[in-house]
């Protein structure tokens, strides 16, 4: 038997079984559901290890309390409601790393495309920059059960002065001169980098996304004050003039867009 301390507002998700859609929503608090037991499943843990046949996983309210094999569970599921899975599979949450919910805000269409996420088995997605006022409260949303979504982690953008031209900008900065909402900076030379990564740190944002029209110096320095207070970096692989190379070198926790890659090969960016 395994013991599982799997806090997640996206339990569901976590239980959807392949072709089994899972009627469980966590839109109760931790302990107020009943407990319930997934009798019989095969298990896939993620882990590489071999799926695991005839398994029962025992939840109470948004925990995973324990896994075991069939029937090793009974004296702690007692009084737990029993949803037989035999023939099913059972796997952990899936990952959509690159999301936009929010540009412009539009809370209907968010929740729309939160809750297909949800019932097709993914339980974190990744907010890459995006109007942050309307990201944090379906943030806050999804994570009280108020709405039945994955968990949300986001970015606060940084890029150089001529990306604040964008139209997008304006769709996700209202109130805001481009390029002076906290969520949506603009870096030049003369940027007190301790001060702008405090303000995106504000928005309760897990990251910095470095986008579009920054030299290799400031993609470094940007990354080196991130990590200093503890925010990650969250980088497009070619940033334009920094190459590839240069935001793997600075140190980004995470690039994106493969594809740019290719541009490491060209003579000039």
């Amino acid at each position: 038997m395994t013991s599982v301390r799997s806090c997640s507002p996206a339990l569901v998700a976590a239980l959807q079984s392949l072709g089994l859609a899972v009627s469980l929503i966590a839109a109760t608090p931790s302990g107020a559901a009943e407990p319930v037991i997934y009798a019989n499943a095969t298990l896939v843990d993620g882990t590489g290890a071999p799926a695991r046949a005839n398994q029962d996983i025992l939840v109470d309210g948004d925990w995973i309390v324990a896994i075991g094999a069939r029937d090793a569970l009974e004296t702690q599921a007692r009084t737990a409601r029993r949803v037989d899975l035999s023939g099913r599979f059972v796997i952990p949450g899936l990952i959509d790393s690159h999301v936009h919910l929010a540009t412009p805000p539009n809370r209907e269409r968010a929740e729309a495309i939160l809750r297909r996420q949800l019932y097709g088995g993914v339980t974190a997605v990744r907010d890459m920059a995006d109007d942050l006022r309307a990201v944090g409260e379906l943030s806050r949303a999804s994570l009280v059960g108020e709405i039945p979504a994955p968990d949300i982690y986001y970015a606060a953008l940084m890029a150089g002065p001529p990306f604040f031209e964008d139209p997008r900008v304006l769709a996700v900065s209202r109130g805001f001169a481009p390029g002076t909402a906290p969520w949506m900076q603009a870096i030049d030379a003369k940027t007190d980098l301790r001060t702008a990564v405090t303000l995106a740190r504000g928005t309760s944002a897990s990251a910095i996304k470095i986008y579009a029209d920054l030299p290799a110096e400031r993609v470094k320095a940007i990354t080196a004050e991130a990590h200093r207070q503890k925010l990650m970096i969250w980088a497009h692989s070619a940033v334009f003039p920094a190459r590839p190379a240069d935001v793997i070198a600075a140190g980004a926790d995470v690039v994106s867009h493969v594809c740019y890659l290719g541009y490491e090969a060209q003579p000039k960016m």
